[in-house]
Order: C-alpha cells, then structure tokens, then sequence
C-alpha cells in the first residue's frame, strides 16, 4: 500500500492478509469468527483471536500516523465485527470494479467504443493474482472468483475490438490469452477469427489443429461445437467471416448494435 508518495509498512503476512479481507469486505462489518475462518479454515492456532486483535491495533496505528488531517483509513469496531473505511485512498481492486462495470454497461447499451476503452482501462490495473504471497481460505476463493471475473471481461474486450473492425490490434492480445489459458476455447475462437480476417488464414487452421491435439491429448475430448463449427466455415472460407461482428447474444444480451454471429453452429 501506498499513501503519497511512500510506501507503506503493512507488517507480518497474517496482518497483511487481515487487512487484504477487510478490504474485500468493503463497508462490511466482519466479526471475530468469520476473520479467524476466513485467514484459518476450520484449523486455527489457540492464540487465533488474540492475533487478529494485536493486527488491528498495529493496522491502526499505521493508519493514524500517515492520515493527513480530516482524511485516512479507519478501522471501526461495533457489535457487528470490525469495519474498514478506506475513505479516499486509491485501491486498486475497487477501480477495476468500476471500470471493468462501466465497460460492461457500456457494452450493453451499444457504446463500442467506450466500452473497449473502459474495459482495455481495467486490463491495464490487473498487474497479477490478489493479495499475491498471502495465504487463507477466503483470500484463495476470492482469487479464483476476481480470476474468472477478470477473464470473462476480457473476453469482452476482444470481442469488442472484433466488433470494431480491429481484428488485427486483437491479434496480439489474443495471442497471450491463448498462450496463458490454452483451453479457455473462447479465447481461442476469437484468435483463430482474428487470424482469418487479418489475412493469415492458415495460421488460423494451424492454432485449431495445435489447440484440437492439445485438448485430447490433456482432457481426452475433441474441441467444443462451437470451436468445430468456426474450424469447418473457415475450411470454406465463407465470405460472412469476414463482415459480422464476432459478439455472441449471449455474451451481452441488451446490446443495440451487437448481433449474434453463432447459433445452431452457424454464421447467420
């Protein structure tokens, strides 16, 4: 954590993976229990609770020294549990938030192009796992959920820039999707489509052919129908390939301009 300029002692792992919760659990009140299940599971130490209250009281301490008069963080107790307060401070998972929902909104209300910039804007703040080096139940699910999240938008994001007609500024992008989450086949869908409608067709054919060998080779089973179902109208080279958006209706159901380019397995 940050405040100004300086960086920010936060202290011991345990304290930090406090503070990371708390931050998670924005204007919730978590009492005692649910902080020593969510840092512990079912197996914590017998010193659990004392532990948590030395934590606030050191957090505490380091807030109330780098306040700036009438600003800073505040880390309340009531009956209800513990209650952080983040005030103005930059946090860096709420600002995805806002921005990874605005493109989405966005998206929905046929705004192309500000969706893609907000979305591109989201890609930008994601810089690696939540709360990385920090160990506990929560943290670990709550990393799976933002990972997801953060895939599913980006998805989004290049199927936006196929909608723009940017297929070849997806291409790059695409390509590092691919390469770190190999069997997300909508990421591989929308790379193989990229390909095509940047004039490298065949290097669409080849990523189906490598993708295909890796998916029975690791998972026992043939590519999903609608990976199937793109790979044969490529071998035709159909001429809708080329001119309709690449948005799925079920990817952004209200959306004005975007239509459905997948149904029953065909460009329609």
């Amino acid at each position: 954590m940050t405040h100004a300029e300086n960086h920010l002692e936060l202290g011991p792992p345990k304290q930090r993976a406090l503070l990371a919760m708390l931050l998670l659990r924005r204007g919730l009140e978590t009492g005692i229990d649910q902080l020593i299940e969510a840092l512990w599971g079912e197996d914590y130490p017998a010193y659990a609770k004392n532990l948590i209250q030395k934590s606030v009281s050191s957090l505490r301490g380091l807030f109330a020294a780098e306040a700036s008069p009438g600003e800073g963080i505040a880390l309340e107790w009531s009956a209800g549990g513990y209650r952080l307060d983040t005030g103005n401070a930059y946090v860096d998972p709420y600002v995805y938030e806002g921005l990874a929902s605005a493109g989405i909104s966005a998206a929905r209300e046929g705004e192309i192009l500000k969706a893609a910039e907000l979305l591109e804007r989201a890609r930008v703040m994601s810089t690696g796992p939540l709360a990385e080096g920090l160990e506990g139940p929560m943290l670990q699910r709550e990393r799976l959920y933002r990972q997801e999240r953060f895939l599913s938008d980006m998805e989004v994001r290049a199927e936006l820039e196929l909608e723009l007609g940017r297929h070849r500024n997806a291409v790059p992008y695409l390509h590092y999707a691919v390469d770190k989450y190999p069997l997300r086949e909508r990421f591989v869908w929308l790379l193989m489509l990229a390909l095509y409608r940047s004039d490298r067709g065949n290097e669409a054919l080849k990523l189906y052919s490598d993708h295909r060998a890796r998916s029975i080779a690791e998972m026992g089973a043939e590519p999903g129908p609608s990976l199937r179902a793109l790979h044969a109208q490529l071998l035709l080279q159909e001429p809708g390939l080329m001119v309709l958006p690449a948005l799925q209706q079920t990817t952004l159901p209200r959306a004005g301009t975007i239509r459905t380019t997948l149904r029953s397995g065909q460009l329609t």
